[in-house]
């Protein structure tokens, strides 16, 4: 990691420059860290136009540091966090995607059973971050009513839900996590 950040530092200006240069002909994927190659879980989060390489660098540092191990602690109840390794990938849009980040992860985890509230949890603590990252405005991809024929306009951002775990339900074969207060107390 240390020699990722003494590289970025030495040649990121110039790395800026040719990403500037390389975007104005066609956005190249971007891929930072590994996850080990196992098996393992993952989903995908939309970005700004300004979300770029220094950003997913930021983004992988945070959600490899310490800070974020000890706020997904919170999702296990009370079993250790595994150690979780990440590889994000940037990747442009498409004709059948939207920008946005590929986030991969292992261990795989049990998402629907054992380690749910933890699935959920890795999400959160990542939307979290990528809100605090990318300042940028949501994309407006030209989306429309299907009904009315009207354009959407831009998809607004939505705060990220914490999911909420009912540890003492945790083994008995059915939903365990919810997203308010309401849903968890229900329950049962």
């Amino acid at each position: 990691m240390a020699d990722l950040k003494r590289a970025v530092r030495r040649w990121g200006p110039f790395l800026l420059v040719i990403g500037v240069c390389a975007c104005r002909r066609r956005e190249q994927v971007v891929t930072i860290g590994d996850r080990g190659g196992v098996q393992g879980g993952g989903f995908t989060m939309d970005i700004s136009r300004e979300f770029g390489p220094a950003s997913l660098l930021a983004l992988y540092e945070r959600v490899t540091s310490e800070e974020t191990r000890n706020a997904l602690s919170e999702f296990t109840c009370g079993d250790p966090v595994p150690a979780m390794r990440y590889e994000l990938r940037l990747k442009p849009s498409g004709t059948w995607n939207e920008r946005l980040v590929n986030v991969g992860y292992a261990p795989d985890l049990d998402g629907s059973f054992k380690d749910r509230c933890l699935t959920k949890g890795i999400s959160y603590v990542f939307n979290q971050a990528l809100q605090e990252i990318d300042l940028g405005p949501p994309i407006d991809y030209g989306y429309v009513d299907p009904h009315t024929g009207k354009p959407l306009g831009a998809l607004p951002r939505t705060k990220p839900q914490k999911p909420i775990c009912r540890c003492d339900v945790r083994g008995a074969g059915r939903e365990w996590v919810a997203h308010s207060e309401k849903a968890a107390a229900e329950l049962q």
